[in-house]
């Protein structure tokens, strides 16, 4: 079933498979800012990632000397949610875990997933409450997919992305298999401004591990529109495209994939949180559309 909720300036579909964004639509100049997703690139528009986020080496992890297989990005983006809560600009979506997700992620929990417009900007809180008997290791991130280019007669090459702060922004190496490894590459030299280009691709993504900035803004030098992208004190971020596709995604990620030498222990997994019984994570990213 697909949601809707509505600001003055914007509106917004939210799918209850995967509390999965479906549309980002300006009410002002009817402009859709969301990729719209095609089976032949790219199906998803912006799954949720949770309990991992990217790869695990050999798709699978240890815990409690047990081995675990999971897939890329955890299992909520095909997961059926229930909403809780909803009004005209704002919805909530939930998702219990069972004895079927327990099989492969061993622990008990809610994820909550919330949309709120305020304004010309709709803000993602997600929220992860541990029922278990002990503490509960997860990662969780965004992958919202943005249409770029966006006006006719633009290309890819004419957009770029703008930190909020002169700095240096280095990524790790993606190998061939989805896990992270060196060396770590000098992407911008106190700089904030990256121009887009495909070959920034050729090796899969962009990983900025512990980024210097929390926000960035994709524009265009062609057209006055822009999407700003605020994550607070989320420490990684990911950008990634497909070499000659017509989206960039811009991720805010606690978490990152296993690395190369992994031992596949999730407790000591690089970027893993630990949340205690009882207690409650939250963390919440903004997307404002400036026009």
């Amino acid at each position: 079933m697909i949601h809707s909720i509505e600001s003055e300036w914007l509106s917004a579909k939210i799918s209850e498979e995967g509390a999965e964004l479906y549309s980002l639509l300006s009410k002002k100049t009817n402009t859709e800012y969301l990729w719209q997703g095609d089976s032949a690139i790219w199906s998803q528009r912006a799954p949720v990632l949770f309990p991992i986020v990217g790869r695990l080496k050999d798709g699978k992890y240890i815990y409690n000397d047990k081995n675990y297989k999971m897939s890329s990005h955890g299992f909520v983006a095909n997961a059926p949610f229930t909403t809780i809560g909803s009004r005209g600009n704002a919805i909530v979506f939930t998702y219990e875990s069972t004895p079927k997700t327990r099989a492969k992620y061993p622990f008990v929990f809610t994820f909550r997933v919330a949309f709120t417009f305020k304004e010309s900007a709709l803000e993602t809180t997600y929220q992860v409450i541990n029922k278990t008997n002990g503490p509960l290791y997860f990662s969780c991130g965004s992958h919202e997919g943005y249409r770029c280019p966006r006006e006719e007669g633009e290309a890819f090459e004419d957009y770029y992305l703008e930190f909020n702060q002169d700095a240096d922004y280095s990524s790790y190496t993606v190998s061939p298999n989805g896990l992270l490894t060196e060396p770590i590459y000098s992407v911008l030299k106190n700089q904030r401004i990256l121009p887009l280009q495909y070959e920034l691709f050729n090796n899969d993504s962009l990983v900025f591990a512990n980024i210097p900035s929390n926000r960035v803004i994709l524009g265009s030098k062609k057209s006055s529109a822009r999407i700003e992208v605020s994550y607070g004190d989320c420490p990684n971020l990911v950008i990634w495209t497909q070499v000659g596709a017509p989206y960039i995604c811009i991720e805010p990620w606690y978490g990152l994939p296993d690395f190369e030498d992994s031992d596949g222990q999730l407790t000591t997994k690089q970027g893993i949180i630990s949340l205690e019984k009882g207690d409650v994570f939250s963390w919440k990213h903004t997307i404002k559309i400036i026009e």
